[in-house]
């Protein structure tokens, strides 16, 4: 009976994880009814309701939700006693969700993860652009490529690469208004700020020999997403402190112009994100080292020298 149970358990993962009794019945080779009827026997088993139904879609209940997170580290602790066993490395296949920033899709991840798909044909990667913070267990993502500060320790996490930032503004907005020869002096421009995740969008980092410091800057532009704040830079209204990838080009060909080198002092890391339940398995394992790769490749625009 409890070999039964883990088994419609492992279905109702399935199911979760496909959002419907249909795409796991045409997977499995089942008919709608049979999948419908073993939930409802683990249902009856555990004694609780596990999903809404719908027309539109499934939806967890909360004893669902506690069942499916539960269950979904035990089928990963199958896949890895099978990877195990098996041999899986010899053959890379199955599927990868992911969450990525939408600067780093555009800069760099969608076409590493194109190349990757080219050399492991039996993989299939969901990429999902999101500049929000995903909660990767709840909302079955198997990676995140996350910029930023690592507080939950319910994941792991490798760094691929440290982002700095820098401080720019177009030749025009300058010749208008005068170049800033110290931090203080931003407080006579129109700063434009970048606002995510709670941070005090108006605080930019400046270090000197004597320490680090924060200037508090002010302007009449404020977003919550870098490639709109980029458009507005390039457009003139003002100075903004951004990713050093995401102006590189810019400042190569004098479109921007940074300011401020010798103090800007903001550097963030870019990570590969994990679930802790489990090892990544060899799949996973290898996608994080090709990112890692690509950053790497792409260093120079990343990092300062």
């Amino acid at each position: 009976m409890l070999h039964g149970k883990a088994d419609d358990m492992m279905l109702f993962v399935q199911v979760v994880d496909a959002g419907s009794f249909s795409k796991v019945a045409q997977q499995l080779e089942l008919t709608n009814s049979v999948v419908s009827k073993r939930i409802g026997r683990l249902e009856e088993a555990l004694n609780m309701q596990l999903l809404y139904r719908s027309t539109r879609k499934l939806s967890l209940t909360d004893g669902g939700k506690t069942l499916y997170h539960k269950a979904k580290v035990a089928q990963s602790a199958l896949q890895e006693a099978h990877d195990a066993v098996w041999g899986y490395s010899d053959s890379i296949s199955g599927k990868i969700k992911i969450t990525v920033p939408s600067v780093s899709a555009r800069l760099t991840l969608t076409d590493a993860i194109a190349e990757f798909c080219k050399q492991y044909k039996e993989v299939s990667i969901e990429m999902m652009i999101d500049d929000r913070f995903v909660n990767l267990i709840e909302e079955g993502f198997d990676l995140a490529i996350r910029t930023g500060y690592l507080e939950d320790s319910s994941l792991l996490a490798r760094r691929l690469v440290d982002s700095h930032w820098v401080i720019v503004a177009t030749p025009k907005y300058l010749k208008q208004q005068g170049q800033p020869d110290t931090s203080s002096e931003l407080r006579f421009h129109n700063c434009l700020t970048y606002k995510y995740n709670g941070s005090h969008p108006n605080h930019w980092q400046f270090i000197t020999e004597a320490g680090a410091y924060t200037e508090v800057v002010q302007g009449n532009f404020m977003a919550n997403d870098l490639n709109a704040l980029y458009q507005t830079v390039m457009a003139g209204l003002g100075i903004a402190y951004l990713p050093r990838a995401l102006v590189y080009d810019d400042i190569q060909s004098g479109a921007l112009s940074q300011l401020l080198v010798n103090s800007t002092a903001k550097k963030i890391g870019i990570y590969a994100v994990y679930p802790k339940m489990r090892t990544p398995d060899t799949k996973l394992r290898l996608l994080i080292e090709h990112l890692r790769k690509a950053y790497q490749a792409k260093q120079a625009r990343f990092t300062l020298p």
